[in-house]
């Protein structure tokens, strides 16, 4: 067996012992975020549950009557009848009844209505606790939704006294039908649902990329660094084996661990941002969209070379930190700069920026995750090639510098002063 594989097979080992780093990597975002999506469902399948409705109503007429009929007979609605004086009297009883919603018909409301005059309903949504608010704002929105039906139900019977034998048109003279046109191919989804998708994809990857490269960075240089304050580095330098295996097992070592974390990190946050978006039965695959095994081999590459631009830059930076905790602050220092512009395309489409703009983004090795993974979707192979070469150059230049670092002694003694004198 090649030194190099001795040593990335100890480097692995040595990761895979550390209980907390399997923690943070794989066991968290298996079990936290799919738990937190799935708590997020729950939260909106029980919101969207039963509605408990108080009706207090102060008119004598028939429309009001017919209001409660319509409430009454909707379906996952429960109507209780309040007696009251005012509506304060009738929001402090619905309150003691857990009521999640009163409907309050003001006097005059059949009056208004017979004599062709809006007529106006009060929706009172009622907080028993200040928890999220969910269920009062679907409670709402359903009560509305069925006010608006009733109201649109004799406005077409008054039209219809008058003469007209189609109501809708005279009401709704103009009608719109959404439909998407998504690269060439017509889908008969509205534009709001595909942007929904779309969104959904730009939000999750950023926040993946993000978590696995600092994760990954600060790893790497942990072990640099706890391998000087151990006072380990300087009988492993002493081996008859080249500077650069010993660079390249490290790095290999941790980028295993990296490739775990995308993974299990993609997962979890699929699982959670799926939930929280949840509404829509539309797929990429009924886009058109589809994801083949050529283009999720290139995502791949690239997601590797930006793993490994990442830990051979925090290795690089932790020759110049004299303990673990050090180097962590020097990493996080450069990292988290150099990652956040790609926030940037949570929001914006690189296609969309000026040009000096949209290259000053592409320089920056933490962009191209989520921009191969936007070419991956539209089938622009040649696009990720250039991208995994540009990676590979930009990881390649700094594998060299670190290898050069570690060629010197000065590796054992270099420190970065953050700004302090030196006598």
């Amino acid at each position: 067996m090649s030194d190099f594989w001795v040593l990335f097979a100890k480097e692995l080992k040595n990761l895979l012992r550390d209980k907390k780093l399997i923690f943070g990597l794989v066991i968290v975002p298996l079990l936290i975020y799919p738990a937190l999506g799935k708590g997020m469902g729950i939260g909106i399948e029980k919101a969207r549950g039963e509605t408990h409705v108080a009706i207090a109503n102060f008119d004598s007429g028939d429309y009001g009557s017919l209001l409660i009929r319509a409430l009454n007979s909707s379906p996952n609605v429960t109507v209780t009848l309040v007696e009251a004086g005012d509506v304060e009297a009738a929001l402090e009883r619905a309150s003691s009844l857990k009521q999640n919603v009163l409907v309050v018909i003001p006097p005059g409301f059949s009056e208004s209505i017979a004599e062709n005059r809006s007529a106006t309903v009060y929706v009172y949504g009622i907080f028993s606790s200040l928890g999220t608010g969910m269920k009062e704002s679907v409670s709402e929105g359903r009560i509305n939704a069925i006010i608006q039906a009733l109201s649109r139900g004799i406005a077409e019977i008054k039209v219809k006294k008058l003469g007209f034998s189609e109501p809708s048109a005279l009401l709704s003279p103009i009608q719109a039908r959404s439909l998407s046109y998504v690269r060439g191919r017509l889908v008969n989804v509205s534009p709001s649902v595909v942007s929904a998708i779309l969104a959904s994809q730009s939000v999750t990857l950023p926040i993946v990329v993000f978590l696995m490269v600092t994760l990954t960075a600060q790893i790497a240089a942990g072990a640099i660094a706890s391998e000087k304050e151990n006072k380990t580095l300087e009988t492993l330098l002493t081996l008859p084996v080249k500077r650069t295996t010993i660079v390249a097992s490290k790095i290999g070592g941790t980028a295993v661990m990296g490739l775990i974390a995308a993974l299990t990190y993609t997962f979890g946050m699929r699982s959670y941002i799926g939930s929280s978006f949840g509404g829509s039965n539309v797929s990429l695959g009924d886009l058109g969209i589809r994801i083949t095994p050529q283009g999720i081999l290139l995502f791949g590459v690239v997601v590797f070379l930006t793993v490994a631009f990442a830990l051979s830059l925090a290795m690089l930076l932790a020759i110049f930190s004299e303990d673990v905790q050090s180097a962590n602050t020097v990493v996080s220092s450069v990292i988290l700069p150099l990652a956040f512009p790609s926030f940037i395309l949570m929001y914006t489409d690189l296609s969309s920026l000026p040009k000096a703009a949209a290259y000053a983004l592409l320089s920056d090795p933490f962009t191209h995750p989520i921009v191969a993974y936007q070419w991956m979707l539209a089938g622009e192979y040649a696009r990720i090639a250039w991208s995994i070469g540009y990676l590979s150059v930009a990881a390649l230049v700094l594998l060299y510098l670190t290898a050069r670092a570690f060629s010197g002694e000065k590796i054992l003694t270099a420190k970065m002063g953050w700004g302090r004198r030196r006598r």
